[in-house]
């Protein structure tokens, strides 16, 4: 039996062959050793002064070893008493036959290959309190497998007696038999037994390739995918590449002669020699050395740890080792071997399958591959074993291949949706989700993905020593994997620890709150409105500051620079450590610890005792105050900085910080806060004294000023004129802005500009026709009375919908539900007009009319609430026999951005966005009393151009003028406006608008009159 499995692109190529019938018993590593002499460091130094101590290191063991060492805090307190270990159960799978159905059918035509699964499940709670890596996984080994061995005995010696081959699968209790259907009847009334599952061979989705050649490389040449997560600044700022950890896929192979992948394979031994024993598993070609089926998992393996040599930067983390197994040939894959391979990837063997070692286990897996739907927990008991033996497992949230419009709720594949792995999705370069990346929430009501990251055009490595471009959640799941092993490489601590470390991944990400494609009603259980949200998650990967929340620092402990040299046996080198007085806010006893590592980071390190004793005196100042907003006053949450000294956190609640210096000496401090533009000041606090210095800082933005608005333009017959547009910028940080202009075939007019349209909202006259739509409903044909002017065509009717929309054809349904999004309206596709697009709530009050005045046809939303709100709008529009449209707005004060407003039209073939909440259009802008008045005008796209499309920078304080050119067009009769969009940097306002007005100067020196009819 086939069952579609989406392993994200291609995904993996068959795994392990069945392990060996009895698991022979593990060879534990031989451990470096180190000695330090002295055993502890300590020293008193004077506030404001310097120390350094000399440290000697050696080899005693009889390896090389390369040390690492790392700050470290003192050890924490012992507990009292010690825990009650958690309960971490290995999960049964869930079938609701005792003999899969599958399975049934398979024997009905003879023997066949099936799994027997065991009732009495283990408990690997017991793990969760083992810090040592090499006891922690050899403790979880020996209880699946002792359990395996416990449970299955009677079923054993019952097949053993009758000649029937098995092979145990321990890791889920579990055995791979071959049998016929007396066999399996007589096995499913068997009391240890739970259930029997046909050996399913899942079918892998085509692979999603793109003809992307370029990374895109950012100036410090690395590829955008990896700036966007500032992985780089990791390696640059930190000096972290994830050196110590050992990452590994279940895929479909790595091939690990590939020039950006060789050098970081575990079975690496340099100088052209490789053991693959533990560093490689593959049952579905028994290769002795690494391979790949397909394209799919060298990609993988490559945005995990590559460094391709003349290429940009491509892996996350690159100083990291790898290893792999290969699951699926190039479409398949069994049950039998993903057990197999999540087995091996527990306690890796030696080639012949033989000599686990669970020491040799990977810190972090990646598994780029998902099961077509959720709620299918059949791979629960692997996940379960690997969170108890520590490894971080990460999956991609999954593919729906071919989707161009978005996934609906509850997409999410397993095992991604299980809670105890870490589901990735699928961003592109403007870090908004992928239409192909499935989604949340799980089945359970769960929020997932936990997090997303680029998948969209990664360029990576190639099973042919080249590189490619590929998509899918498959490509954003590395990503996450690499960076957690930057994680554990900044800080060993968090080795194992799932905990920590998914609060640290999900705590320090960019939060995304705002997407209008998934707002509209068909994600209404899954609108991205809260962090964490079942579109982003807790938001969008970021490394850097990951790492920096996991870094142990200890500012006053200085190590070396340079990373220690290899130590051979019996080698010794000595380090200098620096203990400095200026970086601790006053006299105290402090104390750290060194941490010396020697090769592995699982390895228990070389712990030195650290003490500085800084002692009080009277010549000592006190410096005090507090850092605010200087607009508001408000406190902030910042740090106070000493030059070439401490820096500290101010109290959140109040801004205050204290400090203790040596007096008579001159400081200088500065505080900063995100957002903030940073601020420097002096002083020299007398001996003895206790002084204030309060920072007052000011919001860090730009800020665009339109110096001149309108912006006329007169030009004479046949000629062009150039224009500029004056804009400044009055901020603290470089502005940045791009101008479009639009196809606008209305000019739009404002009461609120000073040549805007007087009058304003006119009240229904009591001959109105009041329309009665209930919620989401839409009118029947309404006769204008006239002849009305859109666009290219003529309308006599229009159709109400009780959303705020005015259309010139029947809308499809008698129901339409509100969708939001700027124009074009997602509820109907013909010529339109809406005046405010919102989700009003007619059945709940308020009044939808339709009235012929002697100004026009005139259709208002009076006092209508918003559904689910109890704030209630007023709007209405007339139209005009010539052609004019006008917006009246009596009371919107209470219109939220979060309503998702829109105002535009919709023609045949164009539409035009007046006013929207969300994306890169002008605001609404909307006021009491407002008229906004519609004229038909030339296409200003006809007449005016800007001199560049890209991007331009202003300095701060700077001035730049706009470069536009506007020509003549023919004769006109009124004033042509073409309103610009100004797309910026500025937080304030990210679109501002500013006016070109056309008029003819001298006219042309002939005129055509043409005799026009209307009807």
């Amino acid at each position: 039996m086939k069952r579609r499995l989406l392993l994200i692109l291609l995904i993996i190529a068959s795994l392990a062959s069945l392990l060996a019938l009895a698991p022979a018993v593990p060879v534990r590593a031989d451990p470096a050793t180190l000695s330090a002499t002295p055993t502890s460091l300590a020293a008193t130094v004077e506030l404001g002064s310097t120390v350094t101590l000399n440290l000697t290191i050696t080899n005693t063991g009889s390896n090389p070893i390369t040390p690492m060492i790392y700050a470290g805090l003192p050890p924490a307190a012992a507990p009292a008493a010690r825990m009650a270990p958690p309960s971490l159960p290995v999960p049964l799978p869930q079938q609701a036959e005792r003999i899969d159905p599958d399975l049934q059918a398979e024997l009905a035509s003879g023997p066949t290959q099936f799994l027997v699964f065991f009732a009495d499940r283990p408990d690997l709670g017991e793990a969760l309190l083992i810090r040592d890596w090499e006891a922690r996984g050899e403790y979880v080994y020996r209880t699946l497998v002792e359990h395996a061995e416990r449970s299955q005995h009677a079923v054993r010696a019952m097949l053993d007696a009758a000649g029937v081959r098995y092979k145990p699968l321990w890791i889920v209790n579990a055995l791979l038999v071959e049998g016929n259907a007396a066999l399996a009847n007589a096995l499913a009334t068997h009391a240890d037994v739970a259930m029997l599952t046909a050996d399913h061979e899942l079918q892998m989705s085509e692979p999603v390739t793109t003809a992307t050649v370029s990374c895109n490389a950012t100036a410090n040449n690395v590829c955008w995918n990896i700036a966007k997560v500032n992985a780089d600044r990791v390696w640059r700022e930190f000096g972290v590449t994830g050196a110590g950890i050992t990452v590994a896929n279940i895929d479909s192979g790595v091939v690990y002669t590939h020039t950006a992948l060789i050098n970081q394979y575990r079975g690496n031994l340099g100088g052209g020699s490789f053991d693959h024993n533990y560093n490689w598993f593959d049952p579905v070609g028994n290769n002795p050395e690494p391979v790949d089926s397909g394209i799919h998992g060298t990609h993988v393996m490559g945005t995990m740890v590559a460094t391709p040599p003349g290429q940009p930067a491509m892996g996350m983390a690159p100083g990291a080792k790898w290893i792999a197994a290969r699951a699926c040939d190039s479409s398949n894959c069994s049950n039998s071997n993903i057990i197999a391979a999540a087995q091996w990837m527990l306690a890796p063997t030696d080639s012949s399958g033989n000599n686990p070692r669970p020491s040799m286990r990977p810190h972090i897996l990646n598994n780029s591959w998902a099961f077509e739907s959720g709620g299918n927990p059949i791979y629960a008991g692997y996940t379960a074993a690997w969170q108890a033996a520590g490894i971080f497992s990460v999956f991609a949230a999954g593919n729906i291949i071919g989707s161009n419009n978005y996934t609906g709720c509850g997409s999410i594949a397993s095992p991604g949706d299980y809670p105890d792995v870490t589901a990735v999705g699928a961003t592109d370069q403007n870090d908004l989700i992928t239409s192909f990346s499935r989604i949340g929430p799980t089945t359970d009501n769960r929020i997932k993905p936990d997090l997303v990251a680029p998948g969209s055009g990664i360029i990576s490595t190639k099973y042919s020593n080249d590189y490619q471009s590929l998509s899918g959640t498959s490509m954003a799941a590395p990503h996450v994997a690499g960076a957690v092993a930057l994680l554990w490489s900044a800080n060993p601590q968090l080795i194992g620890d799932y905990a920590a470390t998914y609060a640290i991944l999900t705590g320090n990400t960019l939060p995304i709150t705002s997407d209008s494609r998934y707002m509209g009603a068909a994600h209404t259980a899954c609108r991205p409105t809260t962090v964490p949200n079942n579109i982003y998650g807790y938001g969008r990967l970021d490394a850097f500051a990951a790492v920096a929340a996991a870094r142990v620092q200890v500012p006053w402990l200085v190590l070396p620079a340079a990373a220690p040299a290899s130590l051979a046996s019996s080698g010794t080198q000595t380090i200098a450590i620096t203990l400095d007085a200026r970086k601790v806010a006053g006299p105290g006893i402090y104390t750290a610890r060194v941490l010396i590592y020697a090769n592995n980071l699982t390895d228990p390190p070389l712990a030195i005792p650290v003490t500085m004793t800084v002692p009080a005196r009277p010549t000592h100042a006190t410096i005090t105050g507090t850092v605010t907003d200087s607009e508001t006053g408000q406190p902030l949450s910042s740090t106070v900085t000493v030059a070439d000294g401490v820096t500290l956190t101010t109290n959140a609640a109040t801004g205050a910080y204290t400090l203790v210096v040596p007096g008579g000496v001159a400081q200088t401090l500065s505080a900063a806060a995100n957002n903030f533009a940073p601020q420097s000041q002096s002083i020299t606090p007398a001996p003895g004294s206790t002084v204030t210095l309060n920072f007052a800082l000011d919001p860090l933005r730009p800020r665009l000023t339109v110096l001149q608005d309108p912006v006329p333009a007169t030009v004479d017959f046949n000629q062009t004129v150039n224009v500029a547009l004056p804009l400044r910028n009055d901020g603290n940080i470089p502005l940045s802005y791009t101008l479009r202009i639009d196809n606008e075939p209305y000019g739009v007019w404002r009461s609120d500009e000073p040549d805007g349209p007087t009058g304003g909202w006119i009240n229904p006259p009591p001959s109105r026709d009041v329309l009665n739509l209930y919620d989401d409903e839409s009118s029947g044909a309404l006769d204008l009375g006239f002849d009305f002017p859109f666009g290219n065509n003529y309308y006599r009717h229009i159709y109400v919908g009780a959303n705020g929309i005015i259309a010139f054809a029947p809308f499809v349904s008698a129901t339409n539900y509100f969708s939001p999004s700027c124009m074009p309206l997602n509820e109907t596709g013909a010529p339109a007009l809406t005046p405010l697009h919102v989700d009003f709530n007619s059945s709940a009050g308020g009044e939808i009319s339709f009235a012929h005045t002697s100004a026009g046809a005139l259709i208002t939303w009076d006092d209508v609430p918003l559904y689910g709100a109890s704030r209630r709008l007023s709007v209405q529009a007339l139209l005009q026999p010539n052609g004019q449209i006008r917006f009246h707005y009596r009371d919107v004060s209470n219109l939220l951005d979060a309503d998702a407003g829109v105002i535009g039209l919709q023609l045949d073939g164009a539409v035009q966005t007046i006013g929207c909440s969300s994306g890169s259009h002008p605001p609404l802008n909307l006021s009491n009393g407002l008229v906004i008045e519609l004229r038909p005008q030339i296409n200003p796209q006809a007449w005016l151009s800007a001199a560049s499309s890209g991007s331009t920078t202003v300095a701060v304080g700077a001035t730049s003028n706009a470069q536009l050119t506007a020509r003549w067009i023919g004769p006109i009769y009124q004033t042509q406006q073409a309103r610009l969009r100004i797309i910026s940097n500025d937080p304030r306002k990210p679109v501002a608008t500013a006016r070109v007005q056309l008029n003819e100067g001298v006219p042309a020196p002939y005129q055509v009159i043409i005799v026009m009819v209307y009807r």
